[in-house]
């Protein structure tokens, strides 16, 4: 029985934030008690934002954890976590991660544990997002771009993660930008069709762009809950924990 999930993208600014805490009020409105992590974030001018994705994560699981144990570390530079980390001098350090991850655990029947970046994205010398996937010995949700360029990427992830035999339970694929013309709803339908194909995955979605969740969070995140999508991944978490 997994204690908690990893969900990773393919690159950076997927979604994983959107669906992380999408997952999240799903479950907390089905009264499933359920934890939230963002171990690392960078980008973050002000520990006290509201605005930033733990915050955010912490508010849609209904959650009053110290933001401490729910982001560990918080670097003000939007760079990679290393990059971030060495501006900052202060090295990433995977137990303290793992100790925050514990704490969570213990709590709550489920930790969604969103990572940084990319599966390769580098958080120390010596080891990088996958290691700490593997480390902590989650289930993996990966979140893709569903459009052209989602292909490549979301393969490259998937094999990234198969090499350390990793099990991924669903690849989400994600509108990041709304779908304007003829061809871009063409390659959004080939990319998804030919991802069905080539990855042995469910893949699930796209989650179609909406400006709510730009313009008004809590309301845009409380509809992507109560939709299909993100209702199969519910029951898919529920099924492994």
């Amino acid at each position: 029985m997994a204690r908690g999930i990893f969900i990773t993208g393919t690159d950076t600014g997927v979604g994983k934030t959107v669906v992380t805490a999408a997952v999240a009020r799903h479950l907390a409105q089905r009264g499933v008690s359920v934890g939230v992590m963002k171990p690392v974030e960078t980008g973050v001018p002000d520990g006290s934002c509201e605005w930033t994705d733990a915050h955010r994560l912490r508010s849609a699981a209904g959650l009053d954890d110290p933001i401490e144990r729910i982001s560990p570390y918080q670097f003000s530079k939007p760079l990679a976590p290393l990059a971030a980390a060495r501006e900052a001098g202060k090295p990433i350090v995977l137990q303290n991660i793992v100790r925050s991850f514990d704490e969570m655990a213990t709590h709550h029947v489920v930790t969604l544990v969103e990572g940084v970046g990319g599966v390769l994205a580098p958080m120390a010398p010596g080891w990088d997002v996958r290691d700490l996937i593997q480390y902590l010995d989650l289930p993996v949700i990966v979140v893709g771009r569903s459009g052209l360029g989602g292909i490549n990427h979301a393969r490259l992830t998937i094999e990234a993660l198969r090499l350390r035999q990793r099990q991924i339970l669903a690849l989400v694929l994600n509108e990041s930008r709304p779908v304007s013309s003829a061809i871009e709803w063409e390659q959004t339908r080939t990319t998804q069709s030919l991802l069905r194909e080539l990855s042995a995955l469910p893949v699930l979605g796209p989650i179609t762009f909406s400006t709510v969740v730009n313009d008004d969070w809590p309301k845009g995140i409380a509809e992507l809950a109560a939709g299909p999508i993100i209702a199969a991944l519910g029951e898919t978490i529920m099924s492994v924990v």
